[in-house]
């Protein structure tokens, strides 16, 4: 089921969108990567927060859609770690440190810090829900 709250956004806006996250987050590292912005079917959310080390894993996604989540660490004390479903499977990275890295998930996407309540870090995230496989091949046509 789709969420409401979505909005669908043309591709040179959520590069606008994207690009605007980048300037403003002030990371040490990102990681390049090809991303098909034709494949965004809508714009979903974004948030920021901190995570505590000792606190339960947060959940950022939790459904059936395809999304890419476009995730910064912003500051940080202590390691990100970060679990979600890819096509590949269960996936699990540390990030180290402030840094920008974009996921493509299968339905599930949280994070968690490492060590105890003195230890946190502080995160940006931009949601967007990717086409089905159905979809994507009608826009092909």
């Amino acid at each position: 089921m789709r969420s409401e709250k979505a909005m669908r956004l043309h591709p040179g806006i959520c590069t606008a969108v994207v690009m605007a996250m980048c300037a403003a987050a002030p990371t040490r590292s990102a990681h390049a990567q090809v991303f098909d912005f034709g494949q965004i079917d809508a714009f979903e959310s974004l948030g920021s927060g901190t995570q505590k080390g000792g606190q339960p894993a947060k959940v950022i996604v939790d459904d059936s859609d395809r999304h890419t989540v476009l995730f910064t660490v912003i500051e940080s004390n202590t390691d990100a770690k970060i679990y979600w479903k890819s096509k590949d499977g269960e996936q699990t990275t540390t990030i180290k440190g402030s840094s920008m890295q974009a996921f493509q998930t299968n339905g599930q996407f949280k994070i968690e810090a490492a060590g105890d309540a003195n230890h946190s870090f502080k995160y940006g995230y931009v949601l967007l829900r990717l086409k089905n496989d159905k979809n994507a091949a009608e826009d092909k046509i």
